[in-house]
């Protein structure tokens, strides 16, 4: 005997949950177009540069959908890339410690996500590059952690195996107090080596040939492992290339220094 009442019940119910779910998927469908929208625009801007252009609107974003990683990661991507566009170094300190703290929002959320690795090793990676040696060493292998795990989900991202060859280079090029100094610090003291170094370059070239700070980290590679001949073809393909920030043009004008003190030599 069918229990109607039960029956009608349980169809009300179901239409009822029906309903729920039908209105937050449709919720779901109207942010995803807001934010694919939104996004369209913002992404086209970093593409072209126009840095400035993306804090309002992803500012903006911030607020009406806070803790949303596709806004926290491009947020620091934006403050990231803005502190390497800028001359003035308060606004470069001011754009990466913003960089640093949304990343680091997001690694809170989420610390599978490759971009969210990516980011934070660039951006921790800037925060130490200029602090004492004992810095550098401690913030090494937390570096060398995020790289690695970019790396395992994006792998065909150029940007971490930059970060990685630098890594190793860095290393195998510490003197011989900052090694001693190494193992003080660590039971067992980060090792980089050259020859890795060339073998991360390598590869980001591959993945991005138009980047010009992978050729002069190649090159100078390349001199440490004394091949001269290779570091000066890396050079001459690097200085073809724009230098798109302040970093990268310093790292020109040292590669088209290195050539014209060759060139003298031969002369």
């Amino acid at each position: 005997m069918i229990n109607f009442q039960i029956t009608n019940h349980l169809i009300l119910d179901f239409i009822h949950k029906v309903r729920y779910f039908s209105f937050f998927a449709l919720l779901f469908l109207l942010i995803s177009a807001i934010f694919s929208q939104d996004f369209e625009e913002i992404d086209s801007n970093l593409l072209n540069q126009n840095f400035e252009d993306t804090i309002v609107p992803l500012n903006k974003l911030n607020t009406e959908y806070p803790k949303n990683l596709e806004v926290l990661i491009r947020l620091s991507a934006a403050h990231h890339l803005l502190s390497e566009k800028v001359y003035d170094e308060v606004m470069d300190i001011y754009h990466l410690d913003k960089s640093l703290h949304y990343i680091t929002e997001a690694m809170k959320i989420d610390s599978t996500n490759g971009q969210i690795h990516k980011w934070y090793a660039l951006a921790y990676g800037k925060k130490i590059e200029n602090a004492n040696i004992r810095t550098q060493i401690e913030g090494s292998k937390i570096i060398v952690f995020h790289s690695t795990e970019a790396i395992k989900k994006l792998p065909d991202d150029p940007y971490c195996y930059n970060v990685m060859g630098q890594w190793h280079y860095r290393l195998a090029d510490l003197g011989r107090v900052s090694r001693k100094l190494a193992q003080i610090i660590f039971e067992e003291p980060p090792k980089g080596s050259f020859e890795m170094a060339e073998s991360y370059l390598k590869t980001s070239i591959a993945l991005e040939p138009e980047y010009i700070g992978t050729y002069y980290w190649l090159g100078k590679t390349y001199q440490k492992l004394g091949k001269s001949d290779d570091a000066l073809a890396v050079f001459r393909r690097g200085i073809k290339l724009l230098p798109p920030y302040k970093r990268e043009e310093v790292m020109y004008k040292e590669m088209i220094k290195i050539l014209e003190k060759n060139d003298r030599k031969k002369s």
